[in-house]
């Protein structure tokens, strides 16, 4: 009786601490087993959220949508952090392209229930960028080990070899196939009489003569290390499928080699050499990233890129006229995709011996690699190719010219090793650059192979930890976010779809790319307008009740956060979530007042023209919104503005000048 009474006295004195502080934290909920989810994506919430909810009624799910990746999950796994279940579009199936500060192993962490239990992520450990991460870790000390159980067996051998340690340990878990080849706008073809190209030497002759039009005909985001180590062997599938190429494959794949051989390696670097001489590819090149090229491409500034075919952001731009074409070869039996799985699925290594817990994990990993899950997520990222057995998946018209290919097995295994994509990146980085040739370009190559990167420097330190988790008023590492961005962005009020809540904001300095990982990626935008208390209702209505996208909500956590204002929310016996006020200094906002607000997001336009029932089509195609670089001086102009520099470089400035972080508070009023 002592003991409780004592625990209820340190609980009244906590929530009382917590009611003088800016956001009080009052947890309500059902006895339920709790199962952690950490999604990469947010569209993820559609097909995987909702049909995990289904199909397990008696499990309460927490999903955190963060960036993925390997500066994500580091930082996770240090912390002690990592979700249970993790769906990764890159895993963490090899470590850092850096030095770095850690020296780390995912296997003791992954299987203490501190850590979420299981995580969904496309970008995951499997793949980094030189410009992302400052670790060097190994996933096998964090991750659970799935080589003892019948899961493995749901899959082909010959897939999960990839996948498996030397030591035989499985870690990751491949999804659906993500085939890479060369997206092409058919419609641009059309319009300048261009025919498609069926092989390389059509492909130049396409390049030049969109070239004649001030079109470039092919580009593709050269900014990214892991851009390099796809064109490197995208444009040589045949060489590196001949013996001595597979011979270099196998070892590099193994870690057994630390160099390419010179032959080989000249023989690469001619071909692409050669290639980014006729895509008339240029050293400013090496500044383009993900979402320069998409905007380029959408504008019909460029025919052709790297994509694979995960292309739903390009149709909802309303770009419906594509088509997905290999890489070329000097014929048509030289043309080959390749492929590498669209996401990976890893669980919490420390769910090992967890009992019940353990068990309830593994039954939902093996839900969702059976066939309905499986097909949910291939047709959301478009995936045509699976590596579990009994699942098949629908090919999808718009990529029906990829059969012959897959019959015919002309799908080439993507190289998955850093060192490669690091070499890959400084030996091209220096051709496009017109700093080497081929035979250097190889020496540079290998000088890079196993070099090891300066520590990045540090930005700024946070002197405590904010978590992502829900309350009743919200989370507080959400609300942190959010208020910062809104005084980074100088407004009233401001709003953030859940995939800004990236996960804890962990006590600690900062170097840049840690501060990176703790928003969502992909070229955020401000969207900014001077608008009504009506109008700002309307877009929070669309974030919270859901308008139709993939990222609506399906629980309190996967609510949008605000800043400025609270939501006052109720939520319906179904699940369905209400927005029934928005208020202000406790008090209603007026509909006719004027606020100056803001919209974080990647395509925030989507969800505004829904918001305010925009119709593109009776506009000319034309969005609601325009850019800050178009908008004159001195012109009037009362829509929304989408600032042309990103939230992530406003956000590592902020630092940078020497900004700290807002302090928490509650933006949820539970109706």
């Amino acid at each position: 009786m002592k003991r409780i009474i004592c625990v209820l006295l340190v609980t009244v004195l906590i929530v009382s601490m917590l009611l003088s502080c800016s956001m009080p934290l009052r947890n309500s909920g059902e006895e339920k087993q709790r199962i952690v989810v950490q999604l990469d994506q947010d569209y993820w919430l559609a097909s995987v959220g909702k049909m995990l909810k289904e199909h397990f009624p008696d499990v309460e799910f927490d999903f955190v949508i963060s960036r993925g990746g390997a500066q994500y999950l580091n930082d996770a796994a240090l912390n002690d952090d990592l979700a249970d279940i993790i769906i990764d579009a890159s895993s963490w199936t090899q470590t850092s392209l850096f030095d770095d500060d850690y020296d780390i192993n995912p296997k003791d962490y992954l299987y203490d229930f501190s850590l979420a239990d299981i995580i969904i992520d496309a970008s995951s450990w499997t793949q980094t960028s030189s410009s992302d991460d400052d670790y060097d870790i190994n996933p096998k000390d964090y991750l659970y080990d799935f080589s003892w159980t019948d899961i493995t067996n749901m899959f082909y051998r010959v897939y999960l070899d990839g996948f498996t340690n030397e030591d035989g340990s499985v870690n990751w878990l491949p999804g659906a196939a993500s085939v890479e080849g060369i997206l092409a706008n058919t419609a641009l073809f059309e319009e300048y009489g261009i025919e498609l190209p069926h092989d390389y030497v059509t492909f130049v002759e396409a390049c030049d003569k969109f070239s004649e039009y001030g079109i470039r005909g092919f580009a593709t985001d050269y900014k990214y290390d892991y851009t390099a180590s796809y064109m490197l062997q995208a444009w040589s599938i045949p060489l590196l499928q001949s013996t001595e190429g597979r011979t270099w494959r196998y070892e590099a794949m193994d870690g057994n080699i630390d160099y390419i051989p010179d032959e080989l390696g000249v023989k690469l670097f001619s071909r692409l050499g050669q290639i980014l001489k006729d895509t008339d590819a240029q050293a400013d090149d090496t500044k383009r990233g993900y979402s320069s090229i998409f905007q380029d491409f959408v504008s019909g500034k460029i025919a052709m890129i790297r994509q694979s075919t995960n292309i739903a952001e390009y149709q909802d731009e309303g770009m419906n006229n594509l088509i997905l074409l290999p890489y070329f070869g000097e014929t048509d039996n030289d043309n080959w995709y390749f492929s590498t799985p669209g996401y990976s699925i890893a669980m919490n290594g420390k769910l090992k011996g967890a009992g019940k817990k353990e068990e309830l994990a593994l039954d939902i990993v093996r839900y969702m690699f059976g066939s309905d899950v499986m097909n949910a997520m291939a047709d959301r990222i478009q995936s045509v190719v699976v590596y579990n057995k009994d699942v098949n998946v629908d090919v999808q018209d718009i990529f029906s010219n990829l059969i012959p290919y897959i019959e015919s097995n002309h799908m080439y295994t993507y190289i998955r090793n850093d060192s490669v994509c690091r070499a890959s990146c400084a030996a091209v980085q220096k051709m496009l650059a017109g700093d080497v040739d081929a035979k250097q370009a190889v020496k540079v190559f290998n000088n890079n192979y196993n070099a090891v990167k300066e520590k990045s420097p540090v930005i700024t330190t946070f002197d405590r930890e904010y978590q992502w988790r829900v309350s009743d008023t919200g989370s507080e590492a959400f609300s942190v976010r959010v208020n910062t961005l809104r005084e980074i962005c100088n407004v009233d009020m401001l709003i953030a779809p859940a995939a800004m809540n990236a996960g804890d904001i962990y006590k600690g300095s900062y170097t840049a790319a840690q501060l990176q990982a703790l928003l969502m990626g992909g070229g955020v935008k401000f969207y900014t307008k001077d608008a009504t208390g009506a109008e700002i209702k309307d877009v929070v209505r669309c974030l919270v009740e859901g308008c139709g996208r993939d990222d609506d909500p399906i629980s309190w956590d996967t609510l949008p956060a605000s800043s400025g204002f609270t939501m006052k929310i109720s939520r319906d016996d179904k699940g369905n979530m209400h927005l029934e006020d928005i208020l202000t200094d406790g008090k209603s906002v007026e509909d006719e007042k004027i606020y100056s607000f803001c919209y974080v997001d990647v395509s925030g336009h989507t969800l505004l023209e829904r918001a305010y029932n925009y119709d593109m089509s009776k506009h000319g195609g034309v969005h609601m919104y325009k850019a800050e670089a178009d908008i004159r001086e001195g012109e009037k102009y009362d829509g929304y503005i989408a600032h042309t520099t990103n939230v992530e470089q406003q956000w590592i400035k902020y630092f940078s000048d020497g900004g700290r972080l807002a302090a928490p508070e509650a933006y949820i009023q539970k109706n």
